[in-house]
């Protein structure tokens, strides 16, 4: 009797063991990933379950990816910088350019340029892709970091505080940008389309060693799904309407904006990564010292620009 209890046991375990091992689950943030690998079929006859879990922006995601809730999810690279400053075990396994950052404003503005933002309170995301772009933007004029108020809150809330005149401008990305602007009436400012920017899918240090198969393979569909979203703009913001519930213009307008093409030159990867770093160092918002290729995992990429199996 009490063998066959053991060895229902260890078979238990095994089972368990195996479902865990043919199991992803993947962290995404207003339809980043999921929308676009639906619309173009790459969710189809995947050979291990996908768990997928909605997050409004990338400070919980990461923070659900550090304790080990997720094995991968879709973040920006100021956040990515941020984590793992603060020891999240976590690296990039594939890259994307994302243009879909922008500085907004009320309509009636009178701010236009990043020098007009001297001494204006700006809301965003503490340690966002939005804050970033605030950070970039001022070095690049030769402004200091001060120069601009910064006021954290959620990417929702920022608009809010941009309608009701608590702040001058808001920071942020897609889709609060294009809803911003059809929604309320505000304008883009400053448009994040000049100043491209990583957009990643990460995975813990623990999933890469367990479920690279599974990452692999999910990394692929992810790269196909992106050039396809490019090719077919109209069917992806669809598929995006559908899952976030938005208006068809933002939804559109989002998928447009954001472009997402898949970048595979691992070089221009860490490049952009390393500016991401750089400008929340000199800033003082993170220790110096962190190099893009402890964020980045070489691994996934090659040199000639091809996906690595």
């Amino acid at each position: 009797m009490k063998i066959t209890l053991l060895a229902s046991s260890l078979l238990l375990l095994t089972v368990t063991s195996h479902a865990a091992s043919n199991q992803l689950i993947v962290g995404d943030q207003k339809g980043n990933a999921r929308a676009v690998m639906s619309a173009a079929g790459e969710l189809n006859n995947v050979p291990y379950e996908i768990k997928w879990y909605e997050f409004p922006n990338a400070a919980p995601l990461l923070e659900s990816l550090n304790s080990q809730h997720l094995d991968a999810g879709l973040v920006g690279d100021g956040p990515l910088s941020f984590a793992v400053a603060a020891g999240a075990q976590i690296r990039a396994i594939q890259a994307s350019q994302y243009l879909g950052n922008a500085i907004v404003v009320k309509n009636n503005s009178a701010l236009h340029s990043i020098a007009d933002l001297k001494g204006k309170k700006v809301a965003t995301v503490k340690g966002s892709s939005g804050q970033n772009m605030v950070l970039n933007a001022l070095h690049e004029a030769g402004l200091p970091d001060d120069s601009v108020s910064f006021v954290f809150t959620t990417p929702s809330e920022a608009t809010l505080a941009l309608d009701n005149g608590a702040v001058d401008a808001v920071a942020t990305w897609e889709p609060y940008v294009s809803f911003a602007v059809a929604q309320s009436g505000d304008r883009i400012a400053i448009d994040g389309k000049n100043s491209p920017v990583s957009n990643y899918l990460v995975a813990t240090d623990s999933a890469i060693a367990s479920k690279r198969e599974q990452l692999a393979d999910f990394r692929q569909r992810l790269i196909r799904a992106r050039a396809w979203g490019v090719a077919h703009p109209q069917a992806y913001a669809s598929e995006i309407a559908k899952l976030l519930r938005l208006p068809d213009a933002v939804a559109l307008s989002k998928v447009q904006r954001e472009n997402n093409a898949p970048v595979e030159d691992y070089a221009l990867v860490e490049k952009r990564q390393q500016l991401a770093i750089d400008t929340f160092t000199r800033g003082g918002l993170i220790k110096p010292g962190l190099k893009a290729d402890k964020l980045v995992d070489a691994s996934f990429f090659n040199a000639n620009g091809a996906a690595k199996p």
